[in-house]
């Protein structure tokens, strides 16, 4: 007979600066304006909240109304930490890409963390995990980022769960009336690349005379305190950087360019109007919850055949990846223009992100993770199974064989290797 297994003694630490003084009691509504991350942390808290496995207390940075029974403010990572002792949790859940002096608070105590890998590691993050007795488990958001490590001995501590994914209601998804609206959402900033498609927009219009640009986002949406450029759109620096792509010679916003700012659930009437979605055109992206976003109201999505990008677009399928950034004009204007194979993509777009990534499909792989960690279980590997093209995995698949060779541990991996 089976025993019955404890509760898991849960700590979230939510640390998002973005999410000060906004409203996140209701994150199933859609994302309310903060960042990726942040808006994956409250959907998590949501719904782990529900589940009679978890015995599960948020401590956040920021003074919010968060969708859990209990949550604690804290004013710093020693607070937070101490607190979790205090309160006889075990397992902690937090993000990485850390400040150095949060790793070394973290190592001062005998706890179990688990790092919600929403950004690639960077290199000392990957050595700092591999050697930190601590770090039990490393969570990639996609299976083609957790394929990215598989050639570095860190792999042993990875595991991948999707993001969730609440679809907005059926309203919200396209009708079969096409418009020629392409849509870009996201931060405003260098690492989104909203700069590629204004470099290219103008050849865009050339092609397709009544094609409108319309823009989600803002240069503050991760830093509300950023100083904007003459147009109040983005940081200067950058917004010199996309700007003349989409002005005329006088300095004029193109009539072509609509600029909608940072929005929430009215997003979705914006996308539910578009013709083709762009997400990050390079494709930087551990998985690229805009591209979900679009793909549910019935949008094919442009993007780069790249990390986690392969995973939330089918090629083909649900929207275009392209290999070379030189393809995006030729993406967006084939969308545009053959309406029969917008209208397949867009449907078959529609089908997959509005039932893969479903609370009830995910939130059970994350309390399996738990309970391993918990009960101290290593995590197991998964073998490549596609993609093989994506980030050399090919290579790193060969150099994961050497490492299973205790005298051939020392081999450096392609992470070792780009370091030096």
């Amino acid at each position: 007979m089976e025993t019955k297994k404890e509760k898991v003694k849960l700590a979230i630490l939510f640390q998002e600066e973005e999410a000060r003084e906004i409203d996140l009691l209701h994150p199933e509504l859609g994302n309310p304006g903060v960042g990726g991350t942040a808006f994956c942390f409250i959907l998590l808290m949501k719904y782990l909240d529900l589940r009679p496995e978890i015995d599960m207390t948020v401590y956040s940075f920021q003074k919010n109304n968060l969708p859990c029974q209990n949550c604690k403010y804290v004013s710093s990572i020693e607070e937070a930490l101490g607190e979790i002792e205090k309160d006889k949790k075990e397992v902690v859940l937090l993000r990485n890409h850390q400040e150095d002096s949060v790793y070394e608070e973290l190592k001062k105590h005998a706890l179990k963390y688990i790092v919600w890998m929403h950004n690639k590691l960077s290199y000392p993050e990957i050595k700092l995990f591999s050697e930190m007795k601590s770090v039990r488990r490393i969570i990639s958001v996609s299976r083609e980022m957790y394929d990215y490590y598989i050639d570095d001995t860190i792999i042993e501590k990875m595991d991948y769960i999707w993001n969730i994914f609440v679809p907005p209601s059926k309203e919200k998804v396209r009708g079969s009336n096409q418009t020629k609206n392409v849509t870009f959402m996201g931060s405003l900033t260098y690492d989104k690349n909203f700069h590629l498609l204004t470099d290219v927009w103008k050849r865009i219009v050339e092609e397709v005379p009544t094609a409108k640009l319309h823009v989600i986002g803002s240069g503050k949406l991760y830093d509300k305190h950023s100083v904007m450029g003459k147009y109040g759109i983005a940081e200067k620096e950058y917004e010199e950087r996309f700007m003349p792509g989409i002005c005329d010679d006088s300095g004029n916003v193109l009539d072509s360019v609509v600029f909608h700012g940072i929005l929430g659930d009215e997003k979705y009437d914006v996308m539910k109007e578009s013709a083709v979605g762009v997400a990050n055109p390079m494709a930087t992206e551990t998985f690229c919850l805009v591209a979900i976003e679009m793909e549910a109201c019935g949008v094919p999505v442009v993007s780069r055949r790249k990390n986690g990008l392969v995973d939330t677009v089918k090629s083909g399928e649900t929207g275009i990846l392209y290999s070379d950034i030189s393809e995006l004009p030729t993406a967006i204007i084939q969308l545009l223009k053959d309406e029969e194979l917008n209208e397949t993509m867009g449907e078959k777009a529609k089908e997959f992100a509005r039932n893969f990534f479903l609370p009830e499909n995910i939130i059970p792989k994350w309390i399996l993770i738990m309970q391993q960690v918990a009960e101290n279980e290593p995590a197991r590997y998964q073998k490549p199974e596609q993609n093989f093209d994506n980030n050399g995995k090919r290579i790193r698949q060969i150099l994961h064989g050497i490492h299973r060779i205790p005298f051939l541990r020392w081999v450096p991996s392609i992470h070792d290797l780009q370091k030096k």
